[in-house]
């Protein structure tokens, strides 16, 4: 043969604490800034944001620039006993259900379901035995649309 190459070494690695770390720095929020819109909306009233880039086993933190907690989403991977397939347990899905991405939407409402202002918020990323990671999030949030009521 002319041409030889070996894939020893390119394999993926488990329990790197120092690889998983500097993967915190992945994680982003999309679309940011919002501005009234996003890619990810499927109707005129829908809402919608995603964190990109998250560990299996993460807490999101959504806070107000004065410090009010707005949310807490918590993400965390586990396996399906029947299939042995991962699933998604985040707040507010079935859990039966399969998930394969590995970002969590926010639907751009506090803990009782109100609607946020448009502002400035912080996002507090807590993964257990990983590290943390705070992310700025900008929205300009569009008023409701009361046209069709």
């Amino acid at each position: 043969p002319r041409y030889q190459f070996s894939t020893v070494g390119l394999g993926s690695t488990q329990n790197n604490a120092t690889v998983a770390k500097s993967a915190l720095d992945e994680i982003k929020i999309v679309p940011n800034p919002y501005l009234a819109y996003s890619v990810y909306e499927t109707s005129q009233n829908s809402r919608h944001v995603k964190v990109t880039n998250l560990p299996n086993t993460c807490t999101i933190s959504i806070y107000s620039l004065d410090g009010q907690l707005i949310k807490v989403i918590n993400r965390a991977i586990g396996l399906n006993q029947a299939t042995n397939l991962p699933i998604e347990t985040t707040s507010g899905t079935d859990v039966n259900s399969v998930n394969v991405e590995n970002s969590v939407s926010w639907d751009l409402t506090n803990t009782a379901g109100v609607p946020i202002a448009s502002g400035i918020y912080l996002f507090h990323i807590s993964a257990p035995g990983i590290g943390e990671k705070t992310l700025k999030w900008f929205g300009a949030v569009r008023p409701a649309d009361t046209s069709n009521f």
